[in-house]
């Protein structure tokens, strides 16, 4: 049956239906709609003693909220109230009831799950072998790792975090002890996690990786000691759990140096005793006035028949030569002879420094070419250390380990000269044997400067040998730095560089090549002394 309207401009009307009554259906009034409210909470799964601020988020649709009335585990009639909790009950509920400008009300329910703060963990020692994982709980405070299966590896050391799944966002301090020195390793974890403090990154301006993405913190140790690396994890808030491997280098040695031992004896012979990189007894016999280069570990050289003299030189690596890194605290001085007689290489050198070097080192300067031009300095005035013209033609004086820049942790000379350099070979010319006065006198204070470098790779000087015309003063200078370099003809011990690892020269480079090849000799030397570039 078709409907039957009573009054048309009514807004009513009726239905006939002849089973069922007629009921009106009446629609809300217009313009009095009720209020919606929820409760923001600051934290909903704080620790006992913690503050936290429950906040009445409510809009009314066809007007304003006039009042707001907290019940439950709260009291109060503002927008917004805190609540702290000292006793262990775990859930609490908050209500707020909230009234329009129309007397309409909403009410809205929050619960808040509270948790006794976990007790701080203080150094609780672990002891941890190259391959070993460590599986991390939770906890509050500070841990130790004793790194014991580092002490006798040269090279990188790696701490490489694992993702278990349930690494979180939480961040843990790194620090890291070598013989009682600290240094700061950084924050894993998230920088922006919630906290009431901040937590600095480890450049104190980006967020440092997520727990969740695997990361690895590399020590270089650059020699056998230190022998005491500790690690210390330091969790300032609740840790949700981490993991962690132990990589450590393939390459193992007990510290060594290299020894200059000459037998003194003038009725007999000398015997030296010593022990080798493998920890063996070793035995050698010298005659008097004999010299011979030895590497031994320290403080075991001794003369055990008649007399002898033993002289120390630096760090010798008979197992594997250690792992060097360039970063932005490393400082390169590019040296060149300018006396004019490598005026066919100024150009090429000079582009090579600026370009192909500049393209191999600047990612590790950031990409920042400013921070590279200061890094990385091209020296062509040789009193620029020394400002003394007699030094114009001799190379050692160059040599001078002072800092150029203030923020160099290690410095690298890379001297390009000439293979026939006067000042060293105006006697040596009429007696292949004579030490002139002016090397003694360099090479001396070089070696002064090198024994006050405590770290091997902190201090390396490079000499790049350009071959150029083969005259009579080419040869012998030649076969004078092969005695330096041998230790041979009387140029041993102090007189001579053998001992020192931190000198090496590269001899017989081409005169007048290309930068590219000038670039190439470059990082062969210095990948050849253990950078990885």
């Amino acid at each position: 049956m078709s409907d039957v309207r009573i009054n048309t401009r009514s807004p009513y009307y009726i239905e006939a239906n002849p089973t069922e009554p007629v009921q009106p259906v009446i629609p809300p009034p217009v313009g009095d709609e009720p209020p919606q409210v929820y409760i923001d909470v600051s934290n909903d799964n704080p620790y006992l003693g913690d503050v936290v601020t429950l906040t009445a988020v409510a809009t009314d649709p066809d007007g304003t909220i006039v009042s707001y009335e907290w019940g439950g585990f709260g009291s109060g009639t503002s927008e917004s109230i805190t609540a702290t909790n000292t006793a262990l009950i775990q859930d609490q509920v908050f209500m707020v009831t909230v009234t329009d400008n129309d007397g309409n009300t909403a009410t809205a329910l929050a619960t808040v799950s509270w948790k006794e703060k976990p007790q701080p963990v203080v150094n609780q020692d672990t002891d941890v072998n190259c391959g070993d994982i460590i599986n991390e709980a939770s906890f509050v405070g500070t841990k130790t790792y004793n790194l014991i299966g580092v002490e006798d590896k040269i090279g990188e050391v790696e701490i490489e975090f694992l993702d278990t799944g349930s690494n979180q966002d939480v961040p843990v301090k790194f620090d890291i002890t070598w013989n009682g020195t600290t240094n700061t390793t950084g924050f894993i974890g998230d920088s922006n996690f919630s906290a009431p403090d901040p937590i600095p990154a480890p450049d104190n301006t980006t967020s440092p990786t997520n727990k969740k993405q695997p990361i690895t913190l590399t020590i270089n140790k650059t020699a056998a000691t230190p022998n005491e690396v500790v690690l210390t994890a330091e969790s300032l808030f609740r840790n949700d759990n981490y993991s962690f491997r132990l990589n450590c280098p393939d390459v193992e040695s007990t510290e060594t140096f290299y020894h200059t031992i000459t037998g003194t004896c003038t009725t007999g012979d000398t015997t030296f005793t010593y022990t080798d990189v493998n920890g063996d007894s070793q035995s050698i016999v010298l005659a008097n006035g004999e010299t011979e280069l030895i590497s031994a570990q320290e403080n075991t050289v001794s003369a055990a028949i008649c007399t002898g003299e033993t002289e120390k030189g630096g760090q010798s690596f008979e197992l594997g030569q250690p792992e060097l890194t360039v970063d932005e605290n490393a400082e390169f001085l590019v040296w060149l002879d300018n006396s004019g007689s490598l005026d066919d290489e100024v150009n090429s050198l000079k582009e090579m420094t600026d370009n192909q070097l500049k393209d191999t080192f600047l990612t590790y300067y950031g990409n920042d070419s400013v921070k590279y031009n200061g890094q990385v300095q091209y020296i062509t005035d040789p009193y620029f250390l020394t400002g003394t013209a007699s030094y114009q033609e001799r190379f050692f004086g160059w040599a001078s380990l002072e800092k150029q820049s203030t923020s160099s942790d290690k410095i690298v000379h890379l001297i390009y000269v000439d293979e026939a350099y006067p000042s060293y070979t105006i006697n040596y010319l009429s007696d292949p044997n004579d030490k002139t006065q002016e090397y003694l006198d360099d090479i001396a204070s070089l070696r002064s400067q090198l024994n006050a470098v405590t770290n091997y790779g902190d201090h390396i000087v490079i000499v790049f040998c350009i071959e150029k015309d083969r005259n009579e003063m080419f040869r012998h200078f030649s076969h004078f730095l092969d005695n330096v370099s041998n230790g041979t003809n009387g140029f041993d011990g102090s007189n001579g560089l053998s001992d020192r690892s931190e000198v090496v020269f590269v001899r017989n480079v081409l005169a007048k090549q290309d930068s590219d090849y000038y670039h190439q000799i470059t990082i062969d030397a210095l990948t050849g002394l253990g950078f990885k570039i």
